[in-house]
């Protein structure tokens, strides 16, 4: 990962500048990027440093001299749709964020190699979030907690669930989704750090993974694909917590369980929910599985102003504080 750039070439000097200024802003960014508004400037700035990516404006292309050092090139194109030609091109007049977004991603699809180890000090700690019993607040107090978490570490939001709802309550648009994540994976192809970066979504400062759009999808996943996913994240991402908000239908669901440091189970007071929990304990303890139990927090919620209150009660002790 270290020393991996992109340049930005474009006759609008502010254009440039508040591109890299904003990629650069970024926590961890995975690449250097660096504005440039003269070619001259770019072509003897890369004699010295091969950059990996190059985003140029389409008024620059006629000056491409097909340098090997200038990387993958994108074209920044002045029309939203375009025909595919030699190079691909991005709509250069949308948000910075959706623009490095789609360059992190074409980039991801042709890269040969793996573009380095994560840089943090342990393994990723794995917060999970599973109740046998609906209509908890689950996903609220994951989000609420994540948020809280991401205030101080790097955290990543993982939903796992059937039905998100996501799509409706945090549009993503055309984003990629968790399911083109699965599939690079599946490929073996290589970049696996910048085909998550183009994937990423941001709910109040909190990251997350935009989830499956339909449960067929999920029915597809096998345990082995999770493990890939989980594995990919340790190797490969700067994420220090990742929280996995998880449901019945997940494959290797127990699998899962067992290797987070965390669980958190909400449950209701009434006869029916405590049935639900002791028949889910039975089922640990018949697989030989009751340490799963031992690190599970049973968290109640009884007024819909505990979840931020709980949420930043537990966040202490994954931000040491």
């Amino acid at each position: 990962m270290k020393g991996k750039q992109i340049a930005v070439c474009s006759k609008e000097r502010d254009y440039a500048r508040r591109f890299a200024e904003f990629a650069n802003s970024k926590k961890d960014p995975l690449f250097a990027v660096h504005g440039f508004t003269d070619y001259g400037e770019l072509t003897t700035y890369t004699k010295e440093h091969p950059i990996d990516i190059l985003l140029l404006s389409e008024e620059c292309q006629g000056q491409l001299p097909g340098d090997e050092n200038l990387g993958k090139v994108i074209l920044l194109s002045e029309k939203e749709y375009q025909e595919e030609g030699t190079y691909p091109a991005i709509y250069k007049f949308q948000s910075c964020s959706q623009v490095l977004r789609l360059a992190m991603d074409l980039y991801a699809e042709q890269a040969q190699e793996t573009l380095g180890l994560a840089l943090r000090a342990e393994r990723i700690k794995r917060i999970g979030l599973y109740s046998p019993i609906g209509r908890t607040g689950k996903t609220s107090f994951a989000l609420a907690l994540g948020k809280e978490i991401a205030k101080r570490r790097r955290t990543l939001y993982l939903n796992m669930e059937e039905y998100s709802g996501f799509s409706a309550l945090y549009p993503y648009g055309d984003g990629w989704t968790l399911s083109e994540l699965m599939y690079f994976l599946k490929q073996g192809k290589k970049a696996f750090a910048c085909k998550l970066e183009g994937v990423i979504q941001q709910i109040g400062g909190l990251d997350y993974i935009p989830p499956l759009r339909s449960p067929v999808e999920l029915r597809h996943i096998g345990k082995q694909d999770w493990k890939a996913l989980l594995d990919a994240l340790e190797r490969e991402s700067r994420y220090e917590v990742v929280i996995l908000d998880l449901s019945g239908m997940v494959n290797g669901l127990f699998e899962i369980l067992d290797d987070c440091d965390l669980i958190y189970m909400l449950t209701e007071e009434d006869e029916t929910a405590r049935a639900k929990v002791a028949q889910y304990e039975d089922t640990l303890s018949l697989l030989d599985l009751e340490h799963i139990m031992e690190r599970t927090q049973k968290l109640s919620m009884s007024g819909g102003g505990e979840i931020e209150f709980l949420a930043k009660a537990e966040s202490r002790r994954w931000i040491g504080i």
